[in-house]
């Protein structure tokens, strides 16, 4: 019995053993690179924060912004590559999203190597301000010949459903606490308030000057120069070519052609995904560990997952997934430090404050530092506030301090449709989450004093505590008001302006760390297997498919009259700007 378990055994080792040399030798093959070789980067479809790098039936209709900055980094301290191409074919992004892009392009460049970037056309039929200035990070910028210069500027249209809930007589009932909490104003107004339109002027001016400030200095022209091409587009690609916005004019086939000969050197290309596949003995390699943790989407109670309906960007973001993440990050005594990834507009205050507990929880016992991506909103910014310090894109949308909250009196609307109901009931305001009833005088005073305005005041309270501010200091500044990230960092509401590298950067130095070491990256809450993600719906955005930017208000609003428990107070940002 003894020698057949060893036997057993040896012959387990053994097999291991060829496994292990198979793997080996198998990632060495696929990541033998010719000295000379080009980075390939494609930029098509949308944008999300994190991915796999694989290019198979989920991944290739996406960009893994994770996946682009591994690929980058490395590639630009190996020898093996030479330069980096980018084709911007259609992109679907944030402008935090492409101000990180075109910084790790940037970065890349600073160590010797060159860049160039192909684009189909910046804008068809709409605007190209975000492609554009992710190309223009580039050394050089060519496009097809009919391709489109659409750098129009920056909008964004509010949607005022007030004429057709009356039509289809739903009475809305809501409340706000903040002059600039406005994501009712869907529901209540038929246009805008004084107070929505500074905050909306506000906010277009900055990101408007950051897209023009940006891209102007890339492309070393005056700001004024590309302002005046801005009120005269949208342009050709001839007459960007004219005007200094493009180096020359060429299809992708050619461009590939002169990539492959660039510099009077045969040169491989290299897609990034492939070459960013980690390697199978980096477990092994005795780093210290830093937990990235993603907090993507719209905030919700249970778990989060693929929600294109209930959910602006078509993932939520789960308090149960994220408690278990921080706690599992808490835990890890391998874990030195916790950056945690932030890219929601906000939601449920129960499911942001479970979130917000795990955040402290963990930040009691090691480094946690927050990097805000398009949105850190809200519920957002309300999950962000136990960090040692946070990080936000210049053109990140944070803030909105504030809660809103409220129910729509569907009575008048199934009257007309012939349906008759009834009530029975015991306590004097059993019916105040009642979808056939308004709020009386005293249930709306409840409603908006103790619920709202309760939520209100823990909310500037967690702030002022985290932020070192007095609650009025706090106030003047909330009020529901959303400021991009350079706004927000001037107000103190940020620690800093900056992507997710100077935040990993930050959370090393905290972890006592030389923040140039290389790390493991942990990245959670771990990914549920493809069964799991098809039963329970939890594709996260991986079919590719996304609502028209234009659209998510108006699904938002269908979110708050289809949820069961839409009176409660909401923590929510859904502005949607047009780059």
């Amino acid at each position: 019995m003894l020698k057949r378990l060893i036997r057993w055994m040896l012959r387990l080792i053994v097999i291991t053993v060829v496994l292990v040399v198979i793997v080996v030798v198998s990632q060495y093959l696929s990541h033998r690179y010719r000295p000379g070789s080009v980075l390939v980067l494609e930029l098509n479809g949308p944008v999300v924060e994190r991915g796999t790098p694989v290019r198979g039936l989920l991944g290739a209709a996406q960009v893994p912004l994770n996946v682009v900055r591994q690929s980058l980094e490395t590639a630009a301290k190996d020898p093996r590559i030479a330069g980096l191409a980018i084709k911007v074919i259609d992109p679907d992004m944030e402008l935090a999203q492409a101000q990180e892009l075109a910084d790790a392009i940037t970065e890349f460049k600073q160590h010797g190597k060159f860049t160039t970037a192909y684009m189909e056309t910046a804008g068809e039929s709409g605007l190209g301000n975000l492609p554009y200035l992710v190309a223009s990070a580039a050394d050089e910028v060519s496009m097809m010949p009919q391709g489109e210069m659409n750098l129009l500027g920056v909008g964004m249209r509010e949607m005022f459903a007030r004429g057709t809930l009356d039509w289809l007589k739903i009475r809305p009932n809501f409340n706000a606490i903040g002059k600039y909490k406005s994501a009712a104003n869907v529901f209540t107004q038929k246009n805008f308030t004084p107070a929505q339109r500074e905050e909306d002027e506000a906010l277009v001016g900055d990101m408007f000057e950051q897209i023009v400030s940006e891209t102007a200095r890339r492309r070393r022209l005056a700001p004024d120069t590309l302002r005046a091409l801005i009120d005269r587009a949208p342009l050709m690609a001839a007459d960007g070519l004219k005007n200094r916005l493009l180096d020359r004019l060429e299809y992708e086939d050619q461009f590939e052609d002169r990539v492959k000969e660039y510099r009077g050197q045969h040169r491989d290309l290299v897609d990034y995904a492939g070459y960013a596949r980690p390697e199978f003995t980096e477990a092994f390699r005795g780093l210290n560990k830093i937990a990235v943790i993603y907090g993507i989407g719209a905030i919700t109670r249970g778990q989060g997952g693929f929600d294109p309906l209930l959910s602006p960007g078509s993932s939520s973001m789960g308090s149960d997934d994220m408690v278990h993440a921080f706690n599992e990050a808490r835990d890890d005594r391998s874990v030195r430090a916790v950056v945690f990834r932030v890219d929601s507009p906000g939601g449920s205050v129960i499911a942001s404050e479970l979130i917000r507990r795990a955040v402290e929880l963990c930040a009691h016992k090691k480094p946690v530092v927050v990097s805000m991506s398009g949105f850190g909103a809200s519920g957002g910014f309300w999950i962000s506030t136990p960090a040692a310090d946070i990080f936000a894109d210049p053109g990140t949308l944070t803030g909105s301090i504030g809660v809103l909250g409220g129910k729509f009196n569907v009575a008048g609307a199934a009257a007309a449709l012939g349906i008759n109901t009834g009530e029975v009931s015991r306590g004097e305001n059993a019916d105040i989450f009642d979808a056939f009833t308004d709020f009386t005088p005293a249930q709306a005073r409840i409603f908006h004093d103790q619920i709202l305005a309760g939520t209100y005041q823990y909310f500037i309270g967690i702030v002022a505590k985290q932020r070192h501010m007095t609650l009025d200091q706090v106030d003047e500044l909330a009020q529901g008001r959303v400021w991009t990230g350079v706004q927000a960092a001037s107000n103190r509401l940020i620690d800093r302006v900056g992507g997710f590298d100077a935040a990993l950067a930050r959370a090393k130095i905290l972890a006592k760390l030389d923040p140039r070491e290389p790390v493991q990256i942990e990245e959670l809450p771990a990914p549920p297997g493809l069964l799991r993600r098809i039963l329970g719906g939890g594709l996260d955005g991986e079919m590719g498919w996304h609502p028209p930017a234009a659209l998510e208000p108006l699904l938002w609003m269908m979110r708050e009259s289809l949820a069961r428990h839409s009176a409660l107070g909401e923590a929510y940002c859904p502005l949607v700007p047009v780059m």
